[in-house]
């Protein structure tokens, strides 16, 4: 009798520590300061295969459960039943047509610009010439569905879960110069550093947090972490001298409007910067100029500094 009183004593003692252990390994969607969650959303941790890999071979993914980060370029203007990933091709298509699992949930008609993040499988779509239709006509897009005689060739993604990045907002920013208005997402620093010269000449959008700003008037600053030769991912001057940044705006994001450009400094280009961050004995040392990506900057938005807490 004492045994079979022990026993399930001894059976809940095994089941709670396989119950914690399965608590512990409960996943934690993506901070909901920063996105927004639609259908099972996205879990922290796996990370996302960019855009240019999933078209590069998508046989390779094709039916298996994946991530996929891009934005978004397209919404169902009728209830945002679908959206559109990636620059349409020279046909008007999208790289990435996505629906959303058992017509479950939908999108903001409102996300284009927005970075995305969807959960699902991938597979090649056949469409009729009635879904093409269709899904223009859900665009807006009537004149060009008129047109259509044969469906298209896309790569359909089912998403399970979507995450969908916050917009930003600069209501707490400080405006310079000719200042910043959001339309689209800006681009963030890794994407400009992924293939800079793709964005030189163009206008840009960009957002990165400044590591360094000129000590003597605020006429220039850094945005990103140094590279291993010491130098800023990308150098930011300001047209026309025409305005400067507080001097004391390192550790705060900026947004910044302009074009970028490769720049072979001088040796004295090169000191003179360096001096004007304080840095006096690494301008010293210098027998070449820096070769940088520059940022002609028309409009500047800084994140307002913290408020510093009353003793």
């Amino acid at each position: 009798m004492r045994s079979l009183r022990i026993l399930p004593i001894l059976t809940a003692a095994l089941t709670l520590p396989l119950l914690c252990n399965a608590q512990d390994k409960t996943a934690t969607k993506l901070d909901a300061k920063v996105y927004d969650h639609f259908g099972t959303g996205i879990t922290a941790g796996e990370k996302p295969l960019t855009l240019a890999q999933a078209i590069k071979s998508p046989a390779k993914f094709a039916g298996r459960k994946i991530r996929l980060e891009a934005p978004i370029t397209g919404v169902c203007q009728t209830k945002g039943c679908w959206m559109n990933l990636g620059k349409p091709d020279a046909k008007g298509n999208p790289p990435v047509f996505v629906k959303f699992k058992d017509y479950g949930f939908f999108m903001p008609k409102d996300s284009s610009g927005r970075t995305a993040i969807v959960e699902g499988t991938m597979s090649f779509k056949q469409e009729t010439v009635a879904e093409t239709k269709h899904y223009l006509e859900d665009a807006g897009k009537h004149d060009e569905a008129k047109k259509v005689t044969e469906g298209r060739t896309v790569l359909r993604f089912m998403a399970s879960g979507v995450a969908i990045k916050k917009p930003l907002s600069l209501a707490n920013y400080d405006q310079f110069g000719d200042g910043v208005k959001l339309g689209s997402e800006p681009l963030s620093l890794a994407a400009i550093m992924a293939n800079p010269a793709q964005f030189v000449g163009k206008p840009v959008h960009l957002a990165a947090p400044i590591t360094g700003v000129c000590q003597s008037k605020g006429c220039w600053m850094n945005l990103g972490k140094p590279l291993a030769n010491g130098n800023p991912p990308v150098f930011v001057k300001f047209k026309d001298y025409g305005f400067f940044v507080p001097k004391d705006a390192s550790g705060r994001q900026a947004v910044v409007v302009g074009q970028l450009s490769f720049k072979q400094e001088t040796v004295a280009e090169t000191k003179h910067y360096l001096e004007d961050a304080g840095k006096h004995d690494a301008a010293k040392k210098i027998t070449e100029g820096r070769k940088i990506l520059r940022f002609m900057a028309s409009g500047v938005a800084i994140e307002k500094a913290a408020k510093k807490a009353k003793k």
